[in-house]
């Protein structure tokens, strides 16, 4: 990078996030380069412990749930009680979790960080309300619960309180460009210097999380679940679960405390698409135009300059288009190279609220690491593509030249609020030489959560040889050390940091019990003192402290120098003593006042030159603290039946036209008229028909033969919107599987596939065609055309076409009773009249056997019944079914489940004893007496075994009605326990008023 960052510019200092498929920010980044998709095919136990059939029509099996689930959680980190915890709405849960994280991987302490620290955030419905918590309100405690740790007002003010965060903390709210507007309101928080550090994010985690979606007409998921941005076939979106939270700073700052930059962020811009758009929910050209063009005027930069933009596109037809338009509106002619354009959407899903963050941190990977990216499952461009951009279907390396590599972040909301944001690369960090020893400090709530710290530290330094251990002490130093239980490390170099961390015998541990005690230096035993003298001079004093004399009263002098230096509190009547021996190391005497509770000034020690590097963060000891839904009664059983369901015709030959082009898979009469009826509305459509081998015709259509599809679908001139497949009307279906792979979104038509009548059920052989598409239409004897295009044009099929009426399936609740005994069978035998039960899957073979079993019913070939399950039933079950002589056909599994108004239900607490949960501040043993009086009282009331004479009983999970029974209790004023937090401090007052 050659030009100097303007003085607004903002530097990303950390990043933090969890994805689908991915635990956080390097998993992410790892995943993308190998092509590791985060949306995945939901499993039967998934979709049954979310509640859904997948044989419901229109249901589509994939989904993106976050990597790590929503349901366990670390409260003790966060000083929750267990029904706080429980209670707690997952948004809130991982955007702690998040914003944790990314200042830790900035390299500052997560909890009260040392300077002023804004949070901007938002997050999507919380479902966990309706779901989970819907009775919550009622009971005794209930609504401070829902005020603090559920709804949407208080995501970054909790967040705030819990992390001591003293900038601004505000919720933001704009659909699914959310957290890119809080990167943008972050960033003017910083330039106007309300914070000096500012977070900014969002979260979408939909319950449940592997529900998997409907596809319908209108709405913009995907029919098929995959997502094809920028695609000319794309169809529709998926939605992911996701949270993620960037650390900002002012660049010229972060440059200056020794920050790590990812990337430097040159401008932002919002706006609004105000009344210039289809309708409310509908994207604007103009408006997105003009976000792009503003965010580039305040980064001072020219749109030719600007080689990669990650797109907003979630990958529907109408969306992408107007995203493309608006940037060729921008990005003008004669650029020496085209744009790349790209969308993490393919891999991940749609995150919503925590999109745009999302997006911008894939940007700065692609900066910081110089790629530029390729998009998912990418093949065809988008017509509006142009040629001032490309899109890869891989990633390539970005080369550097002499001006910096820079990036465009869009994220469009749902009611017009668009942002974009400008980066560029970071600035290069010089290399330094360092020379050890060094201390390595880090501490956690609990000895396997210290331990796998400790592993973690040590697999990080493995993986990255070339880290300068002088910033790796540094960050952790400043960063890691918060919690009472810790531990250190004094190493040499690289080699020596990886032997140490692996040998508890090098480590120096120790719990804090006490807050920044004195302590009077004490000569132990030893000789060698000369070199205890010459390492604290070199360690710990300044440059300008003359050289301590080679003695023991030398050595101890410069380390008591030193030590106040770094603030240690040193006193010679001090109760408290340290040995020293000669030849101690200098760092282990720190190391040991440190685990002490002494105050270090670690800066100093580093004599202001300290450096922070990104490292592992802490490992969140999560439990399950998760409140179950309660069991909704769902009836016994479901029986099919058909409803009449006309579809207009009005406007059919417009509607037909703008659903070109056409491909018309024609091998009957049938076929031939909808393909001639589409011609005479004016539609494009290009027939196919069936025939020994490939042919095109003169007349722009095409003969197939088998294997030809792939061949077709090359030849096609144009790519067309609507694929109808009605092989099958003319007695054979052909490759009708292949054509289903090469157009997912095709109409497969079949005849007397169904019986919506009875007797028109004439080839039950086609039943298994009726769900190898998402979308299927049954054409009976007779069926007006007009009819039949009118229920090709519905996305939300299946339909039957009888004459000029359409019908659709109708699944009716059904109580089973009653007891008989019949046959059970997995196929359809000739009974001869005698009771059949045909057990079978809700999947294509099953659809076959069942409508041979209708068939053979009619005939009088046996009393069928088909029971449709994805597991057999129990005896009982299949003796109340036989009882049902009358019904054909019954689904036990298969369908949505009927969802009644449920009741409230109660949101239960433990009132068992707990452990003192962890907290930043040391446990401190209250003095016998008053002390423990209180300490005692506190401990009963917050249900804890103890509590320590520093604890804030806030901190602790108490509540303002409880603060005030305790302050009576000692005829104290209401607000004493607010005033006076601890029990030291209530115990002080308390003697103080009885004196």
């Amino acid at each position: 990078m050659t030009e100097p960052a303007p003085e607004s510019a903002v530097a990303l200092v950390g990043m933090a996030g969890r994805f689908p498929g991915a635990a956080d920010v390097e998993q992410l980044r790892r995943n993308l380069a190998a092509g590791v998709p985060g949306l995945r095919e939901l499993t039967d136990a998934e979709l049954a412990a979310a509640g859904v059939d997948p044989a419901t029509p229109g249901h589509v099996r994939v989904g993106g749930p976050v990597a790590g689930g929503v349901e366990t959680f670390d409260a003790a980190a966060f000083g929750l009680s267990p029904r706080e915890a429980e209670t707690l709405e997952p948004h809130h849960r991982l955007l702690l979790e998040c914003s944790w994280e990314a200042l830790e991987r900035a390299g500052y302490r997560p909890t009260d960080p040392g300077l002023p620290v804004g949070l901007f955030a938002g997050c999507a419905f919380p479902d966990y309300l309706t779901r989970n918590l819907a009775g919550l309100a009622e009971e005794p405690g209930g609504k401070p619960l829902l005020s603090a740790g559920v709804e949407r007002d208080s995501l970054t003010s909790l967040v705030s309180y819990k992390l001591g965060l003293r900038g601004p903390a505000i919720t933001v709210q704009t659909y699914c460009s959310t957290s890119l507007v809080a990167v943008h309101l972050a960033c003017q928080s910083l330039l106007t210097y309300e914070c000096d550090l500012a977070l900014a994010g969002g979260a979408a985690l939909p319950l449940p999380q592997t529900a998997g979606h409907l596809a319908e007409e209108g709405s913009i998921l995907s029919p098929d679940g995959r997502v094809r941005a920028l695609d000319a076939d794309a169809n529709g979106t998926v939605m992911g679960s996701g949270a993620a939270v960037v650390a900002l700073k002012r660049l010229e700052d972060a440059l200056a405390d020794g920050d790590v930059v990812h990337a430097v962020l040159l401008g932002s811009a919002v706006n609004n698409d105000g009344r210039d758009r289809a309708g409310y929910p509908a994207p604007g050209v103009a408006g997105q135009a003009a976000v792009v063009d503003t965010a580039l005027a305040v980064a001072g930069v020219k749109p030719e300059t600007v080689g990669y933009v990650e797109c907003h596109a979630v990958g529907t037809p109408l969306g992408d288009s107007i995203e493309l338009a608006a940037l060729n509106r921008v990005f003008g002619p004669g650029r020496a190279e085209p744009c790349v354009l790209s969308s993490v959407k393919p891999s991940i899903g749609h995150l919503d609220r925590a999109s745009g963050v999302t997006s911008l941190i894939r940007a700065a990977l692609n900066l910081r690491d110089g790629v530029l990216p390729g998009t998912a499952g990418f093949r065809t461009p988008n017509p509006a593509l142009g040629d001032r951009f490309t899109v890869l279907p891989a990633d390539a390396p970005w080369p550097a030249d002499a001006r910096p590599r820079r990036a465009g972040v869009s994220s469009f909301g749902v009611g017009g609020t668009n942002a974009h944001v400008v980066l560029e690369e970071p600035p290069v960090r010089a290399p330094r030489p360092s020379r050890g020893p060094w201390l390595l400090t880090f501490s956690a709530g609990d000895a396997a959560a210290l331990d796998e710290v400790t592993s973690r530290l040590r697999a990080h330094l493995a993986a990255h040889p070339a880290l300068d251990l002088g910033d790796v002490s540094f960050t952790l130093q400043v960063s890691r050390g918060h919690f009472a239980l810790r531990r250190a490390v004094v190493v040499q170099d690289h080699a020596d940091a990886l032997a140490a961390l692996a040998d508890p015998g090098r480590w120096l541990d120790g719990e804090t019990r006490r807050r920044d005690p004195r302590f009077r230096l004490v000569a132990g035993t030893g000789s060698d003192w000369a070199s205890t003298a010459s390492a604290a001079h070199r360690l710990l004093s300044g440059a300008e402290v003359p050289a301590p004399a080679a003695t023991r009263e030398g050595a101890l002098s410069a380390l008591s120098a030193g030590l106040t230096r770094l603030g240690v509190r040193l006193d010679e009547s001090a109760t408290d003593t340290l040995v020293v021996d000669g030849g101690s190391c200098v760092l282990s005497v720190v190391a040991r006042l440190w685990l002490a509770g002494s105050t270090v000034d670690w800066a100093a020690l580093h004599r202001g030159e300290g450096r922070r590097v990104e490292l592992p963060p802490y490992p969140f000891q999560r439990k399950r603290f998760w409140v179950d839904p309660v069991a909704l009664a769902r009836p016994d059983a479901y029986v099919p039946s058909w409803r009449p369901d006309p579809q207009p015709v009005a406007g059919l030959e417009r509607r037909l036209r703008a659903a070109g082009p056409w491909l018309v898979f024609a091998a009957d009469p049938v076929g031939e008229a909808l393909a001639s009826r589409i011609t005479l509305a004016g539609g494009e459509v290009t027939t196919v028909r069936p025939g020994a081998g490939f042919a095109f015709l003169d007349t722009g259509d095409f003969v197939v033969g088998p294997g030809d599809l792939p061949l077709l679908r090359q030849s096609l001139v144009v790519v067309p919107r609507t694929v109808v497949h009605g092989f099958a009307l003319g007695g054979s279906p052909g490759d009708v599987e292949a054509a289903a792979e090469l157009w997912p979104g095709m109409v497969t038509l079949t005849s007397g596939a169904v019986g919506v009548l009875g007797p028109d059920l004439t080839t039950p052989s086609h039943a298994a065609l009726t769900v190898l598409t998402s979308r299927h239409v049954d054409i009976g004897p007779a069926a007006a055309v007009d009819q039949v295009l009118a229920a090709v044009l519905n996305a939300e099929t299946p339909l039957a076409v009888r004459g000029d009426q359409a019908w659709r399936p109708h699944h009716e609740p059904c109580a089973l009773a009653g007891h008989a005994e019949a046959e059970v069978h997995h196929n359809v035998p000739d009974l001869d009249g005698r009771r059949g039960i045909l057990l079978v899957r809700p999947d294509a073979a099953g659809r076959v056997l069942a409508a041979e079993a209708r068939v053979a019913r009619l005939a009088g070939r046996g009393r069928w019944t088909t029971v449709v399950s994805t597991s057999d039933p129990g005896p009982e079950v299949i003796a109340a079914v036989a009882a049902a002589e009358h019904l054909t056909e019954v689904v036990l599994s298969g369908l949505p489940p009927v969802r009644p108004v449920r009741a409230a239900e109660a949101v239960g607490s433990s009132s068992a004893v707990r452990a003192r949960p962890s907290l930043g501040t040391p446990f401190v043993e209250p003095e016998p007496g008053l002390e423990r009086e209180v300490a005692d009282r506190w401990a009963e009331a917050l249900g804890f075994e103890e509590i320590g004479a520093d604890d804030n009983f806030f901190e602790l999970g108490g509540r303002s009605a409880g603060a005030v029974r305790i302050a009576a209790h000692w005829q104290l004023p209401a607000t004493a326990v607010v005033e006076l937090p601890t029990v030291r401090l209530l115990a002080a007052r308390i003697a103080e008023l009885a004196s």
